[in-house]
Formats: C-alpha cells, structure tokens, sequence
C-alpha cells in the first residue's frame, strides 16, 4: 500500500451531524422559485427513475448522502475538478493556506474521490481531468485510493495551440483514469475509419486496402475457445487456430472475398482480412486524443449557446466527452455522474451520445453555487442550469422525428441547503 501523507485540512462535512442537517429540495422551475423539501422516500424515487439529475449544492455531503443509495451503482465517472493553479477565472482556483498549496487541495480531493469509489460498479471506472499544477500529485493520490494497479492510462488530449512560458509550450491536458477493479473492466473500444491504404495487391475492385490481422499464432491460440477452427485457402492450404470471428462471421467474409490469403496461385500466406478506405475499424484508443475540439472553439461553442460571453472560462469540448463515453462501451441505460459539474459540458455530451445510439443513459450532476468571479450576478451552478435548459430545448426539436419508445429526456432539478 502507498504511503502517500500531507497535514489534513478538516471540513464542516466531515462531521455527519452536519450532513443530517442538510435537506434536499426540488426546485419547481430553473428559477428556483418554490423549493419544495423532499422526504428520504421521495429523493430515492428520484434516484431510481428515468430522469437526469442536476443539484446545486456542495458535493461532499451529497456524495456522503447518495452513497446508502447508489453504492456500486454509478457506471462511469467524469470530473473536472478544481487544478489548483493559484489563478482566478470565472472561479476560484486557488488552494494556497498559510504559505502551503497541496495540502489543501489533497485533503479536498481525498475526501471526494473516496466517495467517489464506493459508488463505482464492479466493471466501472472513473475518468479525472487536471492539468500539470497537481497532476503527479493527483496520480499519487490515485494510486492510494484506487491501487495502483487499477491505473487504465492517462488521456492526454490537445487542446490547441496550448501554454506556454519561456521555456515550452504545453500541448496538452490531462485525464487520468483509473477503474474500480480493472481485471473486470471491459476493453475500451474505439472506431477509426481507414484513409491510409495506398495499395492494392489483388487489384480488388473495391480500391486499395491494407491487411489487419484476424488470429491468434498457433503458439497463443487456445484449442478450446469457441473461435477455434480451420479454413482452407483457395489452394487448400489449411489453417487451424484461433479467430477473432466466430465461424460464421468467417464465412461471410472469405464469401466476399474480406480474407486475404497470399498471391495466387499459391495462397499461402497467414490469412488476413482486407480493410478499405473509408472503412470504420475497432481499434484500441490511443491515450493521445487529437481529433476533438479546441479549448477556444469550446468557450466559442458555449458563449454561443448561452448567448452571453464570460459566464464560464475553459469548459472542456463537448466531443472530447462524448469520446470518452463512448471508448469506454458503456450500456445504453448506464449511469454516470459528475460531481464537478461545472458548465454542464457532460450533460450535453451524454445527451449528443444518446440521440445517436437511442441510448438512456443518464446523468447526475452537482454543482456548487460558487460566485461567478466575472459576472457576481451569476453563480456557476446558475451557468450549468442555463446550459441544461437550453440543451433540452435544443433537444426537444429532435426527439419529435426520435422512435416512439425514445422518451424525450426530463431533468430533476434539486438544491442541497
């Protein structure tokens, strides 16, 4: 076990005295104009239903409140914490206490993430963005809380053209991601479409393509798996081993002539199968995310959206979200959480995700109502209401051609006080 220690800074909510005297409210309308309270009953009905959840409140007491409910529940994790760079934005983002600025920010985000990992399933994992001020610190504290071998990889994603100082200019953000226990963790999966073949050895009508493997060696292949079989080339060369397909997938594809077996007349070459030009493939994800957007086009997509600039500094691209919901294979009905909600960029992710698969996934966010630092008339949950609000209406002009059994998406919209 890692003995990773700093001087623990204390909070109100440690005390769970403090936490009882805490009740949910639901909010008639985003205005919250007539809070009206919520009996234990009432919020686990809320829990248990269809609907996405946004909560304005701090997400210490509420993820002490929802662990009796959703312990081993939550299928995914995504949080974009606070980084600690000592600087303002639209929030606060700056730790420092008496002259020393990690134990803060540690005891915080120890506090938060040990929840976190009760809520987590068996098979789930949790994704957390940071950048290079607390990044060794947060893999540390990572590595405590959810061992080191539950470490999947960090997924560093380019953000633009980046910060720099005098010495270099820092391309990309960091995702680490860990699992609650990786040896159940599910392979992550991501779909590439092929635009690199420049040959075409067999003059396929179909235009050039490239070969990708589609078995185990004889060596790795194991006898008694069910993709265990032979195939015979069109010179009668037999091939026995283990297949990434069943047998029936392999038939369709010798049948459409997907399965290269060597030059003719020979046909003696380890079978592979022929991958085209604008093709989509599975791949493995690489932890270098560089198809997404920018940070810029990500503030310019949201300032859009809310008609109103300088209501949230640097929210992360809504596809680099979606990226990571998707990579990660998730059922259709999974639940995931954020609990550093910030502009609701996961919303609106996860919203985009469904709408393409006619998933029902859903979603749980918390925000605190944290001043907004440049525009004091709003709080940030303010801001990721506003940007739930008008992702539902954009939403709703699309769920009307959506199939019948699609509901349109709904959103519980609770406070903690």
């Amino acid at each position: 076990m890692l003995n990773f220690s700093w001087d623990d800074k204390p909070e109100l909510y440690d005390d769970d005295n403090e936490v009882s005297k805490l009740k949910i409210y639901r909010d008639s309308d985003e205005n919250q104009i007539v809070p009206l309270y919520l009996s234990p009953s009432e919020f686990e009905e809320i829990l248990n239903s269809q609907s996405h959840i946004f909560l304005e409140g701090d997400n210490y007491p509420f993820l002490k409140i929802v662990s009796g409910h959703l312990e081993g529940k939550v299928d995914l994790i995504y949080i974009d914490p606070p980084y600690n760079t000592g600087n303002t934005f639209s929030y606060n983002d700056n730790f420092l206490q008496n002259g020393e600025r990690h134990s803060a920010w540690l005891s915080f985000m120890k506090r938060r993430l040990t929840l976190a990992r009760q809520l987590l399933s068996d098979t789930a994992c949790i994704f957390i963005a940071i950048d290079q001020s607390e990044l060794y610190m947060l893999k540390l504290l990572c590595d405590q809380i959810f061992g080191e071998e539950n470490f999947v990889n960090d997924f560093m994603w380019l953000h633009g053209k980046g910060k720099k100082d005098k010495w270099s200019r820092t391309l990309q953000q960091h995702t680490l991601c860990y699992a609650k226990n990786k040896r159940l963790l599910h392979p992550f999966c991501d779909i590439e479409i092929t635009d690199w073949a420049k040959s075409n050895p067999d003059d396929d009508p179909r235009g050039n393509w490239f070969s990708g493997s589609i078995s185990f060696t004889e060596s790795r292949s194991n006898p008694r798996h069910k993709n265990f079989y032979e195939i015979i080339s069109p010179s009668g060369k037999k091939w026995r081993r283990q297949w990434l397909v069943s047998p029936e997938e392999m038939e369709m594809l010798i049948a459409t002539d997907k399965i290269y077996f060597g030059k003719k007349p020979e046909y003696d070459q380890v079978p592979r199968i022929k991958i085209f030009n604008s093709e989509e493939t599975e791949i493995i994800p690489k932890n270098i995310i560089d198809n997404v957007e920018s940070t810029r086009t990500a503030q310019r997509h949201l300032d859009e959206l809310l008609g109103e600039k300088d209501l949230f500094d640097n929210p992360k691209p809504v596809d680099l979200i979606e990226h990571l919901i998707e990579i990660v294979q998730l059922p259709k009905n999974a639940l995931i959480m954020d609990f550093f909600a910030g502009s609701g960029t996961t919303f609106e992710a996860l919203l985009n995700v469904n709408e393409r698969d006619q998933g029902h996934r859903r979603c749980i966010l918390v925000q605190t109502p944290e001043v907004n630092l440049k525009k004091p008339e709003y709080t940030i949950s303010d801001v990721c209401r506003r940007r739930i609000v008008k992702v539902l209406s954009k939403n709703a002009a699309s769920s009307a051609a959506a199939p019948a059994n699609q509901a349109a998406p709904s959103v519980e919209f609770l406070s903690l006080r």
